[in-house]
């Protein structure tokens, strides 16, 4: 939406995309001035080059196809010229050269601005992060380029961990995920879902008989009780995880009922990614790690850290931090000048369980498929002998984790 409001070259659709909305009959003067150099670091890891190797051929296509884009604002041969240079930073030396020239101004947007390093952390351990992220990292040092040489920059990403390591050389960046004027644009709110609902009842996408109440109530246990900024726990309304409300929207209009799980798989936390935190999961000074205190308790009261660098998310102080940008906690309290971090509701509270579930299978495996079944014959066949001497023989075999 940024590219559509700011690029130069998508200055006449301006109208027909935003006249009938607020910020269609309210342009700032900066609306249709920019070159926008978009790119996307999920795109940036794959392939069977090195790390730098993949990152420098996505950027380099990229600044390709700025060149053809906006070749008519510089001079003919501009875009043949930098496509002829080798490298992505050569690209970009490039185009810091001739912008200048021409009055140029430069808006860069990165999407997924931490899921290259992220990705990196996770697979490949913190020393090759560091080597990215530190020092002479090709990493950092493509970021001390972009410093200077455009005149807005806007980044998106999930937590704000790579923030902290790359614009410590970068210095003019700062972090608004948890400012409360963000954070009605962040999910549902009721209200939002009950119009969406009636909606596609009015078009006849959802049965007649359908009770839209009804069908709240049962979401909001799953879906609702997001709050992303302190401020707005008393100014704003929760918010509900949109993914999932369409999720179960879509499966109403196709099959006119409820999913027979609440939960997408599609939506939930990367699995990996949550095994590598829940393997960083340290005791604290209470022995009890901080997953497994969220877990027990439900909530835990904390300060919430606005950046922090990679080798910090360990210590279980910055921990929950981490949880609440990857979505796990939400602010639901205040305690002084303490947050309580909750968990906003059942689809989040069922991750917990499985994650440390997995971790205890690791430790001690018990085959979940048979004791589901033996409880099943319990529970509607009344053979209840042979669970109870299951969980006899597990208990004798049970040791504290």
């Amino acid at each position: 939406m940024l590219r559509a409001y700011y690029d130069i070259t998508q200055k006449e659709k301006f109208q027909k995309r935003f006249g009938n909305l607020w910020i269609g009959e309210h342009p700032t003067p900066l609306q249709g001035t920019f070159q926008v150099l978009y790119l996307d670091f999920s795109r940036a890891s794959g392939g069977s080059g090195s790390l730098s190797e993949n990152f420098d051929r996505y950027c380099g296509m990229v600044m390709d196809m700025f060149g053809m884009s906006y070749e008519s604002y510089y001079f003919p041969g501009f875009a043949a010229e930098m496509k002829a240079l080798p490298d992505f930073v050569s690209k970009l030396n490039y185009l810091n050269l001739h912008a200048p020239e021409t009055g140029a101004r430069l808006y860069l947007i990165i999407d997924e601005y931490d899921n290259f390093t992220n990705e990196v952390l996770n697979e490949q351990g913190n020393e090759v992060y560091h080597a990215l992220t530190h020092a002479s990292g090709f990493y950092r040092e493509i970021f001390k380029k972009f410093k200077g040489m455009f005149e807005r920059i806007f980044m998106t990403g999930v937590s704000p961990v790579t923030l902290d390591d790359l614009t410590s050389g970068f210095n003019i960046g700062w972090n608004i995920s948890t400012e409360y004027q963000f954070n009605i644009m962040l999910g549902f709110s009721e209200v939002d879902v009950r119009t969406m609902l009636q909606y596609y009842k009015d078009a006849g996408q959802l049965p007649e008989e359908t009770d839209i109440e009804a069908m709240i109530l049962e979401m909001k246990p799953w879906y609702d009780n997001y709050c992303f900024a302190e401020e707005s726990l008393e100014r704003d309304p929760k918010m509900f995880n949109c993914d999932m409300v369409l999720y179960c929207l879509r499966n109403y209009i196709t099959l006119g009922k409820s999913p027979k799980q609440m939960i997408d798989p599609n939506t939930r936390t990367d699995y990996n990614k949550m095994k590598k935190l829940i393997q960083l999961d340290r005791l604290d000074g209470d022995r009890k790690g901080v997953l497994r205190k969220i877990t027990d308790e439900g909530q835990i009261v904390t300060n919430l850290a606005f950046t922090f660098p990679a080798t910090e998310i360990t210590n279980p102080e910055i921990f929950p931090s981490l949880l609440f940008y990857y979505g796990m906690l939400t602010i639901s309290d205040t305690r002084g000048n303490y947050v309580v971090l909750s968990i906003p509701n059942n689809n989040v509270r069922k991750q917990y369980y499985e994650f440390m579930l997995e971790e205890y299978q690791d430790k001690r495996y018990l085959n979940l498929n048979n004791l589901g079944l033996l409880f099943y014959d319990m529970a509607y066949d009344g053979h209840w002998r042979e669970s109870l001497e299951f969980i006899y023989g597990v208990q004798n075999q049970m040791y504290i984790i």
